[in-house]
């Protein structure tokens, strides 16, 4: 009984102090930027806008557009010489998160300010079916549930520099993320 008082009282509470905040004080923006230059480049370019339900609760969309250029995609016998490959990848993204440490340094009290995140998303990207070795032709949708959590490093009052490690657990042979963590460095502002 005392647990569930302590629970309803601590929701109410978050409740009541994000309920103060104005509706332009609870949304927010950010985004991820990721550059690789080489013999392999990948530009990618993710923007998102959000709104915070709670003061630890957030929910929000974002886009993806992403660059790909392999050039050493294949290697032709016949010629001798490889033979480059480029494609765009592009989509959507609906995500949800929740603030489970508020600041570490009152649980570990070492000067560290940051904040512990659990995340889960919705991304649906649209790619070349060429990208896996299917030469038929055309686009296919890829849709990934993603899980994971956290580190979010506060900047300034409504800033925060974001750490975020996720997994794909809808992953197949035609994924773009293959069977690794999906890292992520983003910015909200």
């Amino acid at each position: 009984m005392k647990i569930k008082f302590l629970f309803i009282a601590v929701m109410l509470s978050a409740t009541a102090v994000a309920e103060e905040r104005t509706f332009r004080d609870r949304l927010f923006f950010g985004g991820s930027f990721g550059l690789m230059v080489g013999d392999y480049t990948d530009i990618e370019i993710a923007p998102h806008a959000g709104y915070y339900i709670t003061g630890r609760w957030a929910a929000g969309a974002g886009v993806t557009y992403e660059y790909y250029n392999n050039r050493y995609f294949y290697f032709d016998r016949t010629t001798g010489e490889y033979s480059r490959y480029e494609t765009h990848i592009y989509g959507g993204r609906l995500f949800t998160n929740y603030v489970i440490v508020n600041n570490v340094n009152d649980w570990i009290p070492l000067g560290l300010n940051f904040r512990i995140f659990a995340h889960v998303e919705y991304e649906a990207l649209s790619y070349e079916k060429s990208f896996f070795g299917d030469y038929s032709g055309g686009r296919q949708m890829l849709n990934s549930f993603l899980v994971g959590g956290g580190l979010r490093f506060p900047t300034g009052r409504r800033s925060s520099m974001n750490l975020t490690l996720l997994w794909n657990l809808n992953s197949s042979l035609y994924d773009i993320y293959g069977n690794g963590p999906v890292i992520r460095i983003g910015y909200n502002f």
